[in-house]
């Protein structure tokens, strides 16, 4: 765990949630020369340090990274991400150049459970399982692949299930 970065959630949250003051370190630091801003963290769980406890960064009700593939994190530019909630009130997000995508909660606040889509160079795929109640997608999408989880986002060229 980094120390500084838990110590640097903590003074400038409101209240210092200890579980995810050290998730968000278990994060570690910044890439080198990626300011924070979309284009930040790609593969990360968003909604962990966007969750509006502190202003600074902006809240995000639903945020995630889409790749092109499940071996390596080649993004997925200008993917679409279809986001319908339990009421049947659709977003559509699309992703920047780092496969990043986001939404504010003035755009939309999803009633969950919701369903998402994903379409990449004429594919789209659904995801199997509704997603339950936190709009970080790399809460569940985490890498590598395995019994806990299904891996990172991506579209399988040939339309499958990713």
């Amino acid at each position: 765990m980094r120390l500084r970065n838990l110590a640097f959630v903590c003074a400038t949250a409101l209240m210092c949630d200890p579980v995810n003051g050290a998730a968000i370190a278990a994060l570690g630091d910044e890439a080198p020369g990626v300011p924070r801003g979309p284009l930040h963290r790609p593969g990360q769980p968003c909604v962990l340090c966007h969750d509006g406890s502190v202003g600074n960064p902006p809240e995000f009700t639903v945020a995630g990274t889409v790749f092109v593939n499940a071996n390596d994190l080649t993004p997925a530019v200008d993917a679409g991400v279809m986001l319908t909630d339990s009421l049947g009130v659709s977003f559509p997000a699309t992703t920047n150049e780092v496969g990043n995508f986001y939404v504010l909660p003035h755009q939309f606040q999803p009633t969950y459970p919701m369903k998402v889509a994903v379409t990449y160079a004429n594919v789209t795929v659904s995801m199997t399982a509704d997603v339950g109640r936190d709009g970080s997608c790399a809460r569940c999408h985490l890498d590598p692949a395995a019994s806990a989880s299904p891996g990172h986002v991506y579209v399988p060229a040939d339309g499958g299930t990713p």
